[in-house]
């Protein structure tokens, strides 16, 4: 298996892959850290969780995660306006529903406002997703090829998928659920972007093996 990486270096998708894996790597150290001192608490005070502690401790990782997710959310949507829309467009609507988020933010609450932030941008990656996989919309990409655009947007709406679930869905039943959606999103996508020829070859022998028969 070969991986080709087509993606020059010093241009405006060459930099928005560093700052997204730059911001990536970020909120995974916010989340081991939360791990961290959710274990270290629960075993020194079990009966934590059911104190004004834990209440505390969840306002605390919010309002730390808070930047590192609106910062991964422009990150991921300054990649669609080569796919959807003009970038002139994108930027003005991007403005406008940060600036609702962070209304939404000074009247209720950080957790409100990120879930808001979120919601949208699951909307937006998986119209990208349900597009790029009709092979509708005009969609261009930096790194060409059926399997490729699909596996990037696959990737993109699995981790926007993911991070909603570990700021929203903590504590909903919903949680486990939600989390597996991301990790097969984040899977399947990371395999048709990283391995595209041999996932083509694939496809190709299942085909005519259909016909064949």
């Amino acid at each position: 298996m070969t991986l080709e990486l087509n993606i020059k270096p010093k241009t405006y998708d060459f930099y928005l892959m560093i700052l997204t894996s730059a911001v990536l790597a970020l909120i995974g150290l916010v989340c081991l850290y939360g791990i961290g001192y959710y274990t270290y608490t629960n075993e020194t005070a079990p009966q934590w969780t059911q104190t004004q502690m834990y209440g505390d401790y969840i306002d605390s990782m919010n309002q730390l995660i808070y930047p590192f997710v609106v910062l991964l959310l422009v990150a991921l949507g300054l990649c669609i306006p080569k796919r959807i829309v003009p970038r002139q467009s994108l930027l003005a609507a991007g403005t406008g529903i940060l600036a609702v988020t962070f209304f939404i933010a000074l009247i209720t609450n950080i957790g409100i406002s990120l879930a808001f932030l979120l919601a949208i941008s699951i909307v937006v990656q998986a119209a990208v997703m349900v597009l790029t996989m009709l092979g509708r919309g005009g969609l261009t990409y930096e790194r060409e090829g059926y399997f490729v655009r699909t596996g990037s947007s696959m990737l993109h709406l699995g981790t926007v998928i993911f991070v909603f679930d570990f700021v929203s869905m903590r504590s909903s039943e919903l949680h486990i659920p939600v989390f597996w959606v991301a990790t097969i999103l984040i899977t399947v996508g990371t395999v048709l972007s990283f391995y595209p020829g041999e996932v083509g070859s694939i496809a190709r022998l299942l085909r005519s093996g259909g016909r064949s028969s």
